[in-house]
């Protein structure tokens, strides 16, 4: 949540857990498309059936929705010092890392989660402050395109008196980062160079949000807003190829799906484009993208609802990088990660 007149924690835990329990009582209903097989075709709509995917093969919106489940072992996040996880992205530099970092009055730093919810240590980003960081991501550097080198999105865009003139995005390299069985403990984390500050305005004028998605097949990178009072949420476009310099304005792209009255807490996006996933307090909800659709147009269609745990503030999701599956963590000391996946 954004940290300036934050609401109380056991009152925004409240909100979450009834959010949570309207969420799962309505699991039975129609939320979108659903269906028993079939993968994701990128040249063609989505088929039904029953033939299961292979297992390269990466499913739709709906597949998901209707068939992932808990992964058998859920693990917790061993850090002691990421306590209020708000955004979550799966690396593809790294296999099996996972990065975060805490919500308002957190250092400008990340966190590398590795396999079990081991520690893998705290990144700082040089230079850069934290105001309020609501969501990151990871997507293509300016240029880079398709297969290019990635880059670290943090996105410090929680405003929730709606007060703040600007925003900021930071990005920065993505770091390597080697399992602790090849190294010793106290070589863990380090700092980050090479971060650059995107100032950005709002071309309406200021906005809460908390969910960054940054597009794999374009480079550019999309704010979702949160909206409080139930007007429909934003989707605000930054170009792919802005640098460091005065305030761009951010153009209003579109509107999202999401149901009336949803918070939208984190986003994130398949590595090849074609799933989107938005996370609300008691939701998560999954958009296919068709090959050269825009990431607003996609979001303007009905979601489906995918199954989610009950957390007691969740803020974070990430896609997996084989789009099989998807990772949420709530807040709180050692949160669980919590991980659906096709069986």
């Amino acid at each position: 949540m954004s940290g300036r007149a934050r609401p109380p924690r056991a009152a925004a835990t409240l909100v979450g857990a009834l959010l949570v329990a309207a969420a799962l009582g309505a699991c039975g209903g129609d939320d979108g498309p659903r269906s028993s097989g079939g993968s994701r075709d990128r040249d063609s709509p989505v088929t039904g059936g029953s033939t299961s995917p292979a297992p390269s093969a990466a499913p739709t919106a709906a597949v998901l929705c209707a068939g992932a489940v808990p992964a058998p072992d859920r693990a917790l996040v061993a850090s002691l010092d990421l306590d209020e996880a708000s955004g979550l992205a799966a690396s593809r530099r790294s296999p099996g890392v996972l990065w975060s970092h805490d919500d308002s009055g957190g250092a400008p730093e990340v966190f590398a989660i590795g396999p079990a919810g081991a520690d893998l240590g705290a990144y700082a980003l040089v230079g850069a402050d934290a105001t309020d960081w609501e969501d990151m991501a990871i997507g293509p550097a300016p240029g880079g395109g398709a297969g290019g080198p990635d880059r670290l999105y943090l996105a410090d865009i929680g405003d929730n008196r709606s007060s703040r003139s600007s925003v900021t995005v930071y990005r920065a390299p993505e770091p390597a980062v080697a399992p602790l069985a090849v190294r010793d403990e106290d070589e863990v984390g380090g700092e980050i160079d090479g971060v650059e500050a995107l100032a950005l305005a709002y071309a309406d004028g200021p906005h809460d949000a908390e969910a960054l998605v940054a597009d794999p097949v374009t480079g550019d990178l999309f704010v979702l807003t949160k909206e409080w009072l139930g007007a429909p949420v934003g989707v605000y476009r930054i170009p792919a190829d802005i640098g460091p310099a005065a305030p761009v304005t951010m153009a209003r792209s579109g509107d999202a799906a999401v149901p009336p009255g949803e918070l939208v807490t984190g986003a994130d996006i398949s590595p090849d484009g074609a799933l989107i996933a938005v996370r609300t307090y008691g939701m998560v909800l999954l958009w296919d993208r068709a090959p050269g659709e825009s990431v607003p147009d996609a979001l303007a269609r009905r979601p489906c609802r995918a199954p989610v745990e009950a957390e007691a503030q969740g803020e974070a999701v990430a896609v997996e990088p084989d789009g099989r599956g998807y990772v949420t963590v709530g807040e709180g000391r050692n949160p669980a990660i919590n991980v659906f996946r096709l069986p």
